[in-house]
């Protein structure tokens, strides 16, 4: 599997469109931030400027690593012949979770650095606890596009074709689906009835976690939780569908 992931992730940096996608992102950061400057421009601004812009990491990220993943490995139909040699289905699904965990852990620090190093440029002096709030947010979008490729490979092995899942993954990142069920679930029939169950959702309970660390709450109970729902029961569930399913050459 070791070998497997080496040589995917290094056909992977080779490509265009990945590494376009994260000079693409860099760049409208940059035209962001020097767009906004001004002699009022304060710290507090520019946090919750780049706090909107980050939300954005799943979207724009997400979509070309899950591509650059999944995709290109089911339309040139490297995976049947990985597996072809020998290398169990689960180690394959596995192993993807792996690379773009990997891809998306390094770019995030890629703009991580950029974001928590452009106020010195900026002649900005942000406090301890904006800086801590600038990392979280960078770390919690990573996340909350890790959790949503992790949902949206249930459909791609399923289904062997990454089309569906990357359907699914541009309506999780761009919180289509969030805005939906929020609308569904905050009905006041069913808040009454059941209780509010908008509070279990994926993004949600990132954000509440986010929260729970700048207030110094506990909050092992509710990241562990979304981790497990929303990453670990998806796969889960890939590694047992596509176990069951015919490979198509």
């Amino acid at each position: 599997m070791t070998n497997y992931l080496n040589a995917d992730l290094r056909c992977i940096l080779r490509k265009q469109s990945f590494l376009g996608s994260v000079g693409v992102f860099v760049l409208l950061f940059v035209v962001m931030v020097f767009i906004d400057v001004n002699p009022s421009f304060t710290t507090e601004m520019y946090v919750a400027k780049v706090t909107g812009f980050l939300s954005f990491f799943p979207l724009v990220i997400g979509v070309f690593v899950f591509i650059s993943v999944y995709a290109d490995d089911f339309k040139c139909r490297s995976m049947q012949v990985a597996i072809g040699y020998g290398i169990p289905r689960s180690h394959i699904i596995l192993a993807k979770l792996m690379e773009s965990t990997i891809l998306l852990f390094a770019t995030a620090g890629i703009i991580g650095g950029l974001v928590l190093y452009a106020p010195v440029v900026l002649g900005l002096v942000p406090n301890t606890q904006q800086l801590v709030s600038l990392a979280l947010t960078v770390a919690v979008e990573m996340i909350r596009a890790q959790g949503y490729l992790a949902l949206s490979t249930v459909p791609v092995f399923f289904s062997q074709d990454a089309v569906g899942g990357i359907v699914a993954y541009v309506l999780l990142s761009s919180k289509t689906v969030y805005i939906v069920l929020s609308m569904v679930l905050g009905q006041e029939l069913l808040v009454n009835t059941i209780g509010d169950l908008t509070d279990y959702l994926y993004t949600v309970q990132l954000y509440t976690v986010k929260a729970e660390l700048m207030e110094g709450a506990p909050f092992i109970f509710t990241f562990v939780a979304a981790l497990l729902i929303y990453i670990v029961l998806p796969t889960g569930i890939a590694i047992i569908g596509f176990r069951k399913k015919e490979l198509e050459f």
